[in-house]
């Protein structure tokens, strides 16, 4: 569940934005050792999902990467 893209949290169709955002998380949680959204219950995961906020990786990697990963996590529609 920490990989649910916002569609899936809707119940909206599924398309490749879900699997990039699922992508993003992936490489998110590769570099800061921990899930992007993280929650005690399913609910609140899916509440911190759709407001879609979260850290920034450590330091130590480049703003490149960095910013890949919020495009990707990203709830905007572009």
């Amino acid at each position: 569940p920490y990989y649910m893209s916002p569609e899936q949290v809707n119940e909206s169709k599924y398309n490749e934005k879900s699997d990039i955002w699922s992508l993003g998380c992936i490489v998110y949680e590769m570099a800061a050792l921990r899930p992007p959204f993280k929650a005690q219950s399913h609910l609140s995961l899916a509440i911190k999902i759709k407001a879609g906020k979260y850290d920034r990786i450590p330091a130590n990697y480049s703003d490149e990467l960095w910013e890949m990963i919020k495009w990707m996590v990203s709830l905007s529609q572009d």
